[in-house]
Parts: structure tokens; sequence; C-alpha cells
């Protein structure tokens, strides 16, 4: 696995959504300072990750939880986006590309989160977002299987039963 891993699989998803939804902001939610103009999309990941104790060390998948919410003025507008990215992680194009690329991520789960409201001074500002539960396969290997199959002969015989 690569030293930095997480900031990977960050790049991984905030590249899905500018490769579909290009004029999205996308921002770390510990981020201290301005925000971005509304709406925009906040990426956290929330738990430190988990891996599977039965597997070898080598080729133990690790398990990470991340939150997207998306932040809007408009109700209804930030609850279109959440959907939006649950979808995103789910479809099989994106799916595929994912898996593909060199940190494998596979998204097990895409939970939508309740919307939200907060009251500011200056108005409204609404959230909804999703709950990835993401499986990243990097140098995972299936040691359940031993061996290799090196060719299949096939054959084929149709009997008929008279009738």
């Amino acid at each position: 696995m690569s030293d930095n891993i997480f900031n990977d699989v960050e790049r991984s998803l905030i590249a899905q959504i500018k490769k579909y939804r290009p004029e999205l902001v996308v921002s770390d939610v510990d981020v201290v300072g301005e925000a971005p103009d509304l709406p925009y999309v906040t990426y956290d990941q929330y738990m430190d990750p988990q891996t599977d104790v039965f597997e070898p060390t080598d080729n133990a998948p690790i398990v990470l939880n991340v939150q997207l919410k998306a932040l809007s003025s408009v109700k209804n507008e930030a609850k279109e986006i959440a959907y939006w990215l649950s979808k995103l992680y789910t479809e099989q194009q994106p799916s595929y590309e994912l898996l593909q690329q060199s940190t494998r991520l596979v998204v097990q789960k895409a939970t939508m989160i309740p919307p939200t409201r907060d009251d500011l001074t200056t108005g409204f500002i609404f959230t909804s977002g999703v709950d990835l539960r993401i499986e990243l396969l990097d140098g995972f290997t299936d040691d359940t299987q031993t061996g290799q199959i090196s060719s299949i002969d096939v054959s084929f015989s149709n009997q008929k039963k008279e009738e």
C-alpha cells in the first residue's frame, strides 16, 4: 500500500465527483477558514480503518467509513446532491472505475443521511448526505483457492431420449 493511502482514497472519491459533476466544490470537513460558495460538498473519514483479523496481514482488506455531505441554501438542492452522491458510488461505471484505480475501492454500502437545518443569523444552511462504507482492496489476493487452472477441456455430448 502507498504511504498515504487515505489521501489516495480521498483523491479517488473526489475525482469521481469532479468527473461527473465538475461544478461541485468538495472540501474537507476539518478545514478552517472561509467556506466555499453554496452549494458544496464536504468530505469526512470519521472512523479509524478496520481490518478483518482472519486474513493474512498482507492481504487484509481495510474498511473505511466516509461521509459526504451536501450543503446548500436550498433544502431540495442539498437532498438532490446527496441522492446523486449515493447513486454515484453504487452505479456500475463509477464503481468499476474506482475498482480499476491503484487504490482499488469497493463501495459496500451507501446510506443516506437525514437532512438537517442550521439556523444562522444570515439565513439557513441545509445539509444532507451519504454515509459510505468502503472496502480497500489494495494488495489483496484471494488465498482461499489453492493452485491455478492452466487449461479447461470442455466437451459436451447430447443424448436424446427416444420417445
